[in-house]
């Protein structure tokens, strides 16, 4: 799939009140920056609306 290669997908696993695994996808544009360094994957926390409390997105593969 050609779109892929521009985006980066990022998931978010939580459990909530009930205890039923909650997975939450962010995808992002790759960054066109050239000479940065490859640090492994991409770690990123930003504020959930629907949880109402800040997670952490790690990147993923494409299933």
């Amino acid at each position: 799939m050609a779109w892929q290669k521009n985006k980066i997908l990022l998931i978010s696993v939580d459990i909530d009140e009930s205890g039923k695994k909650v997975i939450h996808r962010y995808v992002k544009n790759k960054s066109k920056g050239k000479g940065k360094p490859s640090t492994g994957k991409l770690v990123i926390k930003k504020y959930n609306p629907i949880l109402r409390k800040h997670t952490t997105y790690t990147e993923s593969k494409y299933k």
